[in-house]
């Protein structure tokens, strides 16, 4: 048998209700509080408990194996018959900018010279020019340390390297690969430290350039990396007697494929401002070494006398644009400057001739005012003239 109960009406609802929150209004103000929370309190709940497990977007911290030894490489091929270096103002630059920013533990110069041969011992007494003496110097503050090497002849597919470009390719990669470190062209002046590229965890680095391949004349790589044995292996592949085949395109086709698991953190590619900004083309070398019809830095320069610094702050660009000429290039997003020079290319940049201090120094074009800092801390410690030509 079965009891019958008669059913709610709403309005007797809503008196149970009204009832139901007087009495637990009560037990809140008069019962101790510690009472109240046994009575109301709710149990922990953990929102993530069935969360697919997923690695923090930034993934691990590096670990020592990932960061990119504090390493600066240089090539520098002596062709049959040549007696000595032939450094100019640039390379010097190139050089000390590179040492100044990022304090490597070692800069390496791979050559095919012996390090007690008679052009290093010319290059270091400054018999061979003031720039052959500047870069082989042990005084001022690093030592460049002089790695023989063999330079090679032909390919791994027996096609013959035809130019000392292309042999300078094949030791460039294969000195990154078997020391780690960062490579840089002589062209490329460093504007500011590399140490958050080197220590991001990634364990190769490049950038591209103009038409979006990545550029081989910039790069960094851990010890053996993924990313550079590949292209150590493959450039020996590809090689055509192309100008670039091997290089950047091997450089662009393995790196891009190395991007899809960022997981593994094997490639970071760079955009193009970061590294290579300029190009080889007449508008782009016009726009970087172009003199402009400003007054010179220099104009009332007299020997010896103290050079102003430049010291642009965070928002000066916004808060005063009228300081600021149209044509004058921002470089706060660039770590490095390939500045390619159009003399290979026979093209006339109007005002330019030769990358000298007295160029640099006046501050009258783009490259001028990137790599002013460093001349300047050139000049103040004496190592440079403000008449000292290109050569040396």
């Amino acid at each position: 048998m079965f009891l019958q109960t008669k059913p709610l009406t709403t309005q007797l609802a809503l008196k149970l209700a009204a009832a139901a929150s007087v009495f637990l209004a009560l037990l809140f103000f008069f019962l101790p509080h510690d009472a109240t929370s046994r009575i109301i309190s709710t149990p922990r709940v953990d929102l993530t408990a069935d969360r697919p497990s997923s690695p923090a977007p930034s993934g691990p911290p590096p670990t020592p194996r990932d960061v990119i030894p504090n390493t600066v490489h240089f090539v520098y091929i002596l062709p049959d018959g040549a007696d000595n270096f032939n450094f100019q103002f640039s390379h010097f630059l190139s050089l000390y900018a590179a040492w100044h920013h990022w304090r490597p533990d070692t800069i390496y110069l791979h050559t095919n010279v012996d390090t007690t041969g008679p052009e290093i011992a010319r290059a270091r007494n400054g018999t061979a020019g003031k720039w052959n003496g500047h870069i082989f110097s042990r005084d001022l503050g690093f030592d460049l340390r002089v790695n023989t090497v063999p330079v090679p002849t032909h390919a791994g597919n027996g096609m013959e390297l035809q130019n000392m470009e292309h042999r300078s390719d094949f030791v460039r990669v294969k000195a990154v690969h078997d020391l780690g470190g960062v490579y840089i062209d002589w062209d490329v002046h460093a504007l500011r430290d590399l140490r958050p590229l080197r220590e991001s965890g990634f364990r190769a680095v490049a950038g591209r350039q103009l038409g979006g391949q990545i550029n081989s004349g910039t790069f960094l790589s851990t010890r053996a990396g993924r990313m550079i044995a590949l292209w150590m292996d493959g450039m020996h592949k590809a090689y055509t007697g192309g100008w670039t085949t091997h290089s950047n395109e091997v450089i662009t086709r393995v790196g891009q494929r190395l991007v899809r698991d960022p997981a593994e953190r094997e490639m970071l590619i760079m955009e193009r401002e970061a590294f290579a900004p300029g190009s080889w083309t007449a508008e782009d070398t016009d726009e970087l070494f172009g003199v402009r019809n400003v007054t010179s830095n220099l104009a009332n320069y007299t020997a010896g006398m103290a050079l102003p610094e430049y010291e642009e702050e965070f928002e000066a660009r916004w808060d005063r644009p009228e300081d600021f000429p149209d044509w004058e290039r921002d470089w706060s997003y660039t770590y490095l400057l390939h500045a390619f020079t159009p003399d290979r290319w026979s093209h006339k940049v109007e005002g330019f001739e030769h990358i000298t201090p007295r160029y640099v120094l006046e501050r009258q074009s783009n490259f001028a005012r990137a790599v002013y800092p460093i001349a300047k801390i050139m000049y103040d410690k004496g190592l440079i003239g403000v008449d000292d030509s290109h050569e040396g």
